[in-house]
């Protein structure tokens, strides 16, 4: 006997987080995993599997957004992007260089078009009715905010392992045996917890209630996590890197830039610095923050442990500023708010 509740479940579009979506997300993991290996080749010029690697990620993004986009049309918009974006990735592994770059170019830009023009409108809205515009009228469309802010957190504490795994990386050439590279290594471990600290005692929780303060809305998350997170994401890439040059045998003398750039574009990016409110003056932390980009001129004077120590340091210090930051009120959060919608 047919189980009508079960057809009618299964007729239903899913759930953003249903474990249809999560099985179609693993599998778009599959094509992500072999563009990820095919980049060597492409950067030599044989760049097909890696095209259309690409190409799968999006046609799996297109079936995803068909799934959930119900009677939105912001979801079919995204969906007929992405089927387009899909077509022009697997058209380009027939087309020579430098066309092939041109049309992932433009597939990119079409992919995301239809978010940026929304946001776009979002921005506008919020300037002529303030933060409440933004609130969705169809609760179903509304994020979980504590579950989102999660999901970031998370991704910023594996972007944070790389500075670990830099740093662990180069020690091991060494000899496990010198005290030197032991004491690198602990820095590094440091240096890591501080930035950790700084987003997690700052950032994380101004992110968290702005999108509560919208109730949720995607636009504002993607203002205040997608694109907010952009900077700091890379900022820490970078600083892995020179954490990575720094401890090895003969570092090169953009090692010490690679890391402190990293470091002040990461305070920078996540408002660390910034957040000590009541504590010091504005242009004794804004003074603060761009000293930090010059740390590197310190490097000549003292060894490379050194540095990192030093570099560890005033990460930490940094942190114990955010944690005795005053509380943000209200009024600064709409403020916080409309500047991210603006910049989205």
């Amino acid at each position: 006997m047919v189980d009508l509740g079960r057809v009618r479940g299964l007729l239903q579009p899913p759930r953003a987080d249903s474990r249809g979506l999560r099985l179609l997300f693993l599998a778009a993991s599959v094509p992500a995993g072999v563009a990820a290996v095919a980049v060597e080749p492409a950067s030599a010029g044989d760049s097909a599997v890696f095209a259309g690697s690409l190409g799968a990620v999006r046609l799996l993004l297109a079936w995803a957004n068909a799934a959930v986009a119900g009677e939105g049309r912001l979801g079919h918009r995204i969906t007929r992007a992405y089927v387009v974006s899909a077509a022009l990735f697997a058209i380009s592994i027939w087309v020579p260089e430098p066309g092939r770059y041109v049309l992932w170019a433009i597939g990119i830009a079409i992919e995301s078009g239809p978010t940026l023009a929304e946001d776009r409108r979002a921005a506008h809205r919020v300037r002529r009715e303030g933060l409440a515009a933004l609130r969705p009228q169809d609760p179903s469309e509304a994020l979980d905010a504590h579950h989102f802010a999660e999901r970031f957190g998370l991704f910023l504490i594996i972007v944070l392992g790389e500075v670990l795994v830099e740093a662990g990386a180069a020690s091991v050439h060494g000899s496990l045996a010198d005290a030197a590279i032991w004491s690198g290594l602990v820095a590094a471990m440091v240096l890591a917890a501080g930035l950790w600290w700084v987003y997690f005692d700052a950032a994380a929780e101004l992110n968290l209630r702005v999108l509560e303060l919208t109730g949720g809305s995607p636009a504002m998350a993607r203002a205040m996590f997608a694109v907010g997170h952009m900077l700091p994401a890379f900022s820490l890439l970078v600083t892995a890197a020179g954490v990575g040059l720094l401890l090895e045998e003969d570092p090169p003398e953009i090692a010490a830039w690679l890391a402190c750039i990293g470091v002040g574009a990461y305070l920078a990016g996540t408002r660390g610095s910034l957040r000590a409110g009541g504590r010091l003056p504005v242009a004794v932390r804004v003074v603060a923050l761009v000293a930090t980009f010059q740390l590197a001129r310190l490097r000549p004077e003292v060894s490379v442990h050194a540095y990192l120590w030093l570099l560890a340091g005033w990460v930490a210090v940094c942190a114990l500023l955010t944690t005795r930051a005053r509380p943000v009120d209200d009024a600064e959060l709409q403020r916080l708010a409309t500047r991210a919608a603006g910049r989205s």
